[in-house]
């Protein structure tokens, strides 16, 4: 551990601060190249139809966008904690605390609009005008208006600052109306919205599958559930391996949380990002098999000629 004055402020640097700076970095630049693969495939290859394919690409670049940030927070991080300094550039410090609530409010809402379509898919077929891509596209645009709107009173109140001992420009964990509002407007209202969805499709199936009606009817209802099942996982996996985050979120609430928290949570933000884009290509159709044949495609072998010679 290293000790030095700045500012007449003691920080401490040590040792498994710049592993998981490492970790991060890594893990956060896999999910850039990994999510930017992904884009390339699905739009190349068509592996949906067109709305489909206009809500999934927009939660991957919701997604690219939220680990770049996270690279340049990671980076930020590292370099303080190599030069030892403690308050150069905090306004570009802020400003990627800002950026990363957009970013993580986009991709949260980008899985709701997409179980959103799912369900009214099934349970509104004949609202053709919702499922279109005119209208979908309209959504988007929306939610990343409103998920921008809705930080920028976080952002011009001052309520994002630098915290020292984790080298980060965070909400400082405590009970407080914007701690609160951050995480019901990122979290709990997108989460929520999502298992709300996957519950009400979920007995809707069951009742369809009671009822005397058409084999296709049935199969699309149960393909869209299985959808919707897969975006409730996606969506969990950031919850499940952002539980330190959360910890320490209702912990600041009646104590003071661990010093370094923002570190012990990061590293499982930067992890669970690039859980999700993995679990993506996982749950994507036919990209396996898109991937394979890239990689295993062989060289053309040229047809064999025989010569003959004639008999004298």
């Amino acid at each position: 551990m290293v000790n030095f004055i700045n500012d007449s402020t003691l920080i401490q640097t040590e040792v498994w601060f710049l592993l998981f700076d490492i970790v991060g970095i890594i893990s956060v630049s896999l999910s850039i190249i990994f999510g930017l693969l992904y884009l390339f495939i699905v739009i190349k290859h068509k592996t949906y139809s067109s709305v489909q394919l206009l809500l999934v690409c927009n939660s991957c670049i919701a997604v690219i966008l939220f680990s770049c940030v996270l690279l340049n927070m990671t980076i930020f991080t590292l370099q303080h904690d190599l030069q030892h300094s403690s308050e150069n550039n905090t306004l570009f410090c802020i400003i990627l605390g800002f950026l990363s609530f957009i970013t993580d409010g986009l991709q949260n809402y980008s899985y709701l609009l997409t179980a959103v379509y799912q369900y009214i898919s099934v349970v509104y077929p004949n609202k053709i005008i919702w499922r279109t891509v005119k209208f979908q596209f309209y959504l988007v645009i929306i939610i990343w208006i409103v998920c921008i709107i809705d930080m920028v009173p976080v952002f011009v109140t001052g309520q994002i600052s630098y915290n020292i001992d984790n080298q980060i420009c965070q909400i400082p964990l405590r009970l407080s109306v914007s701690v609160i509002y951050v995480g019901a407007i990122i979290y709990m209202i997108p989460n929520f919205g999502i298992v709300a969805v996957y519950i009400k499709l979920t007995r809707y199936v069951h009742q369809i599958s009671l009822r005397t009606i058409s084999n296709n009817t049935l199969f699309h209802a149960r393909r869209e559930l299985k959808l919707v099942k897969r975006t409730f996982i996606l969506s969990n996996t950031l919850i499940v391996i952002g539980i330190p985050y959360m910890i320490f979120n209702y912990m600041s609430f009646f104590t003071s949380p661990p010093k370094y928290y923002f570190r012990i949570a990061y590293i499982c933000v930067d992890i669970s990002v690039l859980m999700v884009v993995i679990i993506g290509y996982c749950f994507t159709p036919n990209i396996k098999t898109i991937i394979r044949k890239k990689f295993t495609r062989s060289t053309p072998v040229e047809p064999m000629t025989i010569r003959y010679t004639a008999r004298t």
